[in-house]
């Protein structure tokens, strides 16, 4: 049984941070942890620049505390103070679906376990707490968002949210550690698996071997129907949401047209450095021209082995810009009914997820992220080269698929391509299901 410390819960009136203090004294078996801030000087890439609050704060955290329940192992409940004497509480936290999760019909293969679990741990899942799902005296909050970022296993992130002007803007960010024990702890209970076995690639990223993978471990195929379809690529995609936000962390090329611009191996992203912060400074390299020409298309309908539903994979064909390398996307697992329907216009608006196996979307509520078990949860996306071998989408520069369909009969999906870090969208693929 997993040993945790004791939880005490905070009952009565919500303390001032100066209480919480004293309340963490007594239930000395609170985890406390250092809330980090950044200021537009040390973090001059900010997306959220030109997009927050009239009055955001950059020095609001000061420090944070989790209580992990001895009785119930996924259990919490998560503080953060801050310098204005306010403390921001998630009581009930359910911690399951914020560790990586090897799904049972894979972990004798060890390969494909160890691809599941670190993109799991090495793309973001974002979950936001609305109304009645937290709790704070400050009556301006309207959201408060954790964020389980893509470094490593321990970088965490807390971001408030206040409305202004009828928008819903961040008005403070901060970055913190979650106790390392406590984190191999929940990830032994969650994979009944040695966190040793995963620990150094969980800590610092390491460039897993390229090997086969065995798509037939993940689905069977009980048909398979060829696509026709357009590359539409070679136009601008839409700078709204996301994109407007991300558009300056693209370094190279410095100016372009359209989304065949981008499809180069000298396309340069803004990376993600420590604690979590987008870094002009220190451009990602991509292999972008990987995806220049589409060259076919299939849609095959399967029985997942993660979930045994019948549902839908898409396998796309492309060659390299010199004509020399192939390269394979493949995305299953895909319940086409989830797909909304959209102008292309509106395509930030997609469904969209990263690239592994039983991944997390991005950004979800706190209800969704709840109810997908990424040990159930039968989506996969993956590269591979001409040989099926597995190929590392972060070194490529894809960090997943954007999925809609253009009319209400359901024939005309668009896939679009989301870059490195989300950055931008560098592809477009209409597919006719007529």
């Amino acid at each position: 049984m997993i040993r945790f410390l004791l939880s005490v819960l905070l009952f009565g009136a919500l303390l001032s941070c100066d209480n919480a203090s004293e309340k963490k004294r007594q239930a000395s078996d609170a985890l406390e942890f250092k809330i980090q801030n950044l200021s537009d000087e040390e973090y001059p890439d900010n997306p959220d620049i030109g997009f927050r609050a009239a009055d955001y704060n950059s020095d609001w955290f000061t420090e944070g505390t989790i209580e992990i329940s001895a009785e119930d192992a996924w259990n919490s409940e998560l503080s953060f103070c801050t310098n204005t004497r306010d403390t921001i509480t998630i009581e009930d936290l359910n911690l399951s679906e914020f560790i990586p999760t090897i799904p049972h019909q894979l972990k004798d293969d060890p390969y494909l376990s160890y691809i599941a679990c670190i993109n799991q741990e090495w793309n973001r899942n974002q979950v936001r707490f609305m109304s009645g799902e937290f709790r704070t005296s400050d009556d301006r909050i309207v959201r408060v968002d954790v964020a389980r970022n893509c470094l490593n296993a321990y970088l965490w992130e807390v971001i408030v949210y206040v409305s202004e002007e009828g928008n819903t803007v961040p008005y403070a960010h901060g970055w913190f550690d979650f106790p390392h024990a406590q984190y191999a702890e929940l990830f032994e209970f969650k994979n009944e698996e040695p966190f040793e076995t995963y620990k150094a690639a969980l800590e610092n990223w390491i460039d897993p071997e390229s090997k086969p993978i065995d798509l037939a471990r993940l689905r069977s195929v009980l048909d398979s129907v060829p696509l026709s379809y357009a590359d539409s690529s070679n136009a601008m995609y839409p700078l709204a949401g996301a994109r407007k936000k991300k558009f300056k962390e693209i370094i190279f090329p410095e100016t372009f047209a359209t989304m065949k611009d981008l499809q180069t191996d000298s396309a340069l992203f803004a990376t993600f450095t420590p604690p979590g912060f987008y870094n002009r400074k220190d451009p990602r390299t991509t292999e972008l021209g990987r995806f220049y020409t589409l060259s076919n298309a299939e849609v095959n309908r399967i029985e997942s082995y993660l979930n045994g539903d019948t549902l839908h994979e898409i396998d796309l064909e492309f060659v390299h810009k010199d004509g020399a390398k192939s390269t394979t996307l493949v995305l299953g697992g895909l319940d086409f009914d989830e797909f909304p329907v959209l102008e292309p216009e509106a395509a930030n608006q997609g469904w969209k997820t990263s690239m592994g196996i039983g991944n997390h979307t991005f950004y979800e509520d706190y209800t969704t992220h709840r109810a997908t078990k990424a040990a159930e949860n039968p989506y996969y996306g993956l590269l591979l080269d001409s040989e099926g071998k597995w190929l590392d989408s972060h070194k490529l520069g894809i960090d997943g698929p954007v999925f809609h369909f253009a009319d209400s009969d359901r024939t005309e999906l668009h896939v679009w391509l989301l870059s490195f870090e989300r950055h931008a969208l560098v592809g477009h693929y209409v597919l006719n299901f007529e």
